[in-house]
């Protein structure tokens, strides 16, 4: 049994889609499904149920399932251990899975350096199809996101809320708000921004991952855009941007940090105070929006 077959097996398991993983892991959807009928015919059972809908654990899958986890996480930390360098420092490899979750990172990132003392940092923002195996395969020691994952191997924490509101550059001469362009900073796996989508009223004209692109929108007159309150705080207090009152427009999002439940003490300790410190950036953002 290869190391590489279990990996497919994994991660169809946990996407339901033979389609999705081939396209994540750049192999063709004939040759996935080779490895896995391969598979099925080395261990004498039926792993999946395929239909139209995408692919479900059988009974015997289910067990697979079980032990494929253990046993990728296992060869994943073997190799990490065997190529790691003999070097003072380790490195702290930070995901940060969601748009909206980068802007909490600007107030804590000058501290990182006392929580995570004699530790290289490493901070990536990418969107990951599966959050679970991102930590379980050891790709990264903490995620920061706006959602809540959910397994039995893994430490999920809430951290805070925080929300999407509508600003503009300046007065607005539209009588309706409902027909002002806006501009969406866009976050595929924020449900959040699905449900503004959906509104009928949004007159959605731009989606952009880029902040700096948005400001530069809202330099336009007549133009909104419905952003995370925490990445405009400073642009509000100024004067630089205003908000624009509509209860419509302001959604409440989740925050956060998820990370291994095998990790050492030391480290789950530093993991402790990094969430406190990201709780009370938060916790002064409302603070100050309030007043």
């Amino acid at each position: 049994m290869r190391i590489s077959s279990l990996k497919y097996f994994y991660e169809v398991s946990e996407l339901k889609s033979i389609s999705k993983v081939s396209n994540n892991l750049h192999i063709s959807q004939p040759a996935l499904s080779h490895q896995l009928s391969k598979l099925e015919k080395e261990l004498g059972v039926k792993l999946f149920d395929r239909s139209n809908k995408g692919v479900e654990l059988t009974n015997k899958g289910k067990i697979l399932y079980d032990y494929a986890k253990q046993i990728l996480t296992l060869h994943d930390n073997l190799i990490e251990d065997i190529n790691e360098d003999d070097c003072k420092n380790k490195e702290i490899r930070i995901n940060v899975l969601n748009t909206h979750a980068n802007f909490i990172l600007d107030g804590v990132v000058r501290d990182m350096g006392s929580i995570f003392k004699n530790i290289n940092i490493s901070i990536n923002s990418q969107k990951e199809v599966n959050k679970k195996a991102l930590l379980i395969h050891n790709r990264a020691d903490l995620v920061i996101s706006c959602s809540n994952i959910d397994d039995a191997d893994l430490i999920s924490e809430y951290i805070g809320s925080d929300k999407l509101i509508l600003v503009s550059g300046g007065c607005l001469e539209c009588n309706s708000i409902e027909r002002l362009p806006v501009a969406l900073l866009d976050d595929d796996s924020n449900t959040v921004l699905k449900t503004l989508e959906n509104m009928s009223k949004v007159n959605v004209c731009l989606k952009t991952d880029s902040l700096d692109v948005i400001k530069s929108y809202l330099k336009k007159q007549n133009v909104a855009a419905v952003v995370p309150r925490i990445s405009v705080e400073k642009e509000l207090k100024s004067g630089k941007l205003m908000r624009v009152c509509s209860k419509g427009y302001d959604v409440s999002y989740d925050l956060f940090i998820t990370y291994r439940k095998d990790i050492d003490a030391n480290l789950k300790k530093k993991f402790k105070i990094f969430k406190k410190e990201l709780e009370s950036i938060l916790n002064k953002e409302c603070i100050d929006a309030v007043v």
